[in-house]
């Protein structure tokens, strides 16, 4: 009877109030999982906008400060030297380009390497208020025999030959007749290399895919083909400045920064700031800044995609000597700035005393 008694009370299983308290212990361990989980995929996603903001931001500025580096190239030596004049935005004839060849030696003109633009011109539209835009000009780094110019494109022959009576050829490919510059050998079998004439506009636009989304976009306008083409370069990119070094002594290195070479502000051109170079002072002309950039200083402000939780941007942003402050934005955005230098080897290059 003892046995069967034992064996009664054990077939009983749990009591109810046994089973509440495990199903409760339960509960507050998938809690916490389902909480551990939840974190672990926020911040992986966290994560994963901070990684793209990280990279845009950096791939924005490799773009442009290998793009500002190549400013004012024309596929010379070092040596040669031209006059500069100030480049039109949308050029629709070969004159706009800016590349005048003239035969008196010395008053041969090319475009400014670098060109700041106060108003967007008519080939690029939607450009974000309160950023800047960027003009460069240069050629190719890759020359074309005469031969194998494409018909749409317009191309600069320099000249090597001291026979040449003018230093350099602008043409269409297609008017290849136009292309009678030599080498250094005057043979004229022996003709010089086209190079294809590259013109960029960079500027932030409100939108990537303009009338489907208002993401701000970093975009480049290229003239190709006769004509301005804009292309998406960065989603994510919020501001853009620059700050431009302006060479005072010839000696192809900035002496102090502007923001503006056509009308720079009287307190960035302050002896305190910009000590004057003796005997003469500097004359602070638009030509003669702008002739005199050898540097800039390129300032991105790069954001996240999408919002984050929890998240208010209270922050300040610098982004030069024109917005020393931007923000604070007080959304669920999250930002960075990033700010480098970026020289015109081929402006200073040839103020460098040997």
């Amino acid at each position: 009877m003892t046995n069967l008694r034992r064996l009664s009370i054990a077939a009983r299983g749990f009591t109810l109030v046994e089973l509440m308290v495990a199903i409760t212990l339960g509960m507050f361990l998938l809690i916490g999982l389902v909480s551990l989980l939840v974190s672990t995929v926020n911040s992986r996603s966290e994560l994963d906008k901070t990684t793209r903001q990280i990279d845009n931001g950096r791939y924005a500025m490799q773009v442009l400060s290998e793009n500002i580096q190549l400013a004012g190239y024309v596929g010379a030596t070092a040596s040669t030297a031209f006059a500069t004049v100030a480049p039109v935005a949308c050029p629709s004839t070969l004159a706009e380009l800016g590349y005048q060849a003239e035969t008196n030696p010395g008053t041969s003109k090319v475009p400014y390497p670098v060109y700041r633009l106060d108003a967007a011109p008519t080939c690029i539209d939607n450009v974000l208020a309160g950023t800047a835009m960027l003009l460069l000009t240069r050629v190719h780094t890759s020359a074309v025999p005469v031969a194998s110019a494409v018909a749409a494109e317009r191309y600069l022959q320099v000249s090597t030959c001291a026979n040449d009576l003018v230093p350099f050829a602008v043409a269409a490919g297609s008017g290849t007749s136009a292309f009678t510059l030599m080498q250094k050998d005057c043979k004229s079998a022996n003709l010089a290399p086209l190079r294809k004439i590259v013109q960029q506009i960079y500027f932030v636009a409100s939108c990537n895919d303009c009338g489907k989304d208002t993401t701000p976009t970093l975009k480049v306008a290229e003239y190709k083909d006769g004509a301005m083409s804009v292309t998406p370069l960065v989603e994510g990119i919020e501001n853009l400045q620059f700050d431009y070094g302006i060479d005072m002594d010839a000696n192809g290195s900035p002496d102090c920064y502007v923001s503006n070479p056509t009308l720079p502000p009287e307190a960035e051109k302050a002896e305190a700031v910009c000590p004057q170079t003796t005997p003469t002072a500097y004359a602070w002309t638009a030509a003669e800044n702008w002739n005199n950039v050898m540097a800039v200083r390129v300032h991105v402000l790069a954001r996240n995609l999408e919002g984050s939780a929890g998240w208010t941007d209270g922050r300040k942003y610098d982004l030069g000597l024109a917005v020393p402050e931007a923000g604070p934005f007080n959304d669920r955005i999250k930002r960075h700035a990033y700010s480098t230098v970026a020289r015109l080897y081929n402006a200073s290059g040839q103020r460098e005393a040997p």
